[in-house]
């Protein structure tokens, strides 16, 4: 019996920029919920992290990277119950809460189970590939920024 992987069909859905502010699960509209379907049905779910993932205090914010957008660890499970299972943090936003910021951050999407590239505790980290495994297939994702 060959595996599933084998048959060389996978889904991936693309999405854009993820600023959460507040949980998801709250919205009931029948358009944002057919949404959701979409992306869970898909083996691989893939959106820029265009924030921080940190608690309010953590960090040192920068002075002069203009917004400092914070998406506090809890709401990590809102981009799991969306269906988002990959997202690059190799942004504009990556350093707003400095080194410690950014490795905090690392630490918080590893506990979330959300597989992330473009950043690292150090130059080869940052520019590794992640990967993430489907019943379908494995997915890498090298994510960079020229900022």
């Amino acid at each position: 019996m060959p595996y599933d992987a084998e048959r060389g069909c996978i889904s991936i859905a693309l999405g854009g920029a993820i600023l959460l502010s507040r949980g998801l699960k709250v919205f009931r509209e029948p358009q944002f919920l057919r949404l959701r379907e979409l992306l869970q049905g898909a083996d691989v779910c893939f959106a820029n992290l265009e924030s921080s993932v940190l608690r309010y205090g953590e960090g040192i914010p920068a002075l002069r990277t203009g917004t400092h957008r914070v998406t506090e660890p809890e709401l990590l499970d809102a981009l799991n119950w969306l269906g988002i299972k990959l997202v690059s943090c190799a942004n504009s936003h990556s350093l707003n809460f400095g080194e410690e910021g950014l490795i905090l951050q690392n630490r918080y999407l590893d506990a979330a189970g959300i597989a992330h590239a473009g950043t690292g505790e150090n130059l080869r980290q940052a520019s590794s590939p992640t990967y993430l495994e489907t019943a379908n297939g494995r997915v890498a994702m090298i994510a960079a920024t020229a900022h």
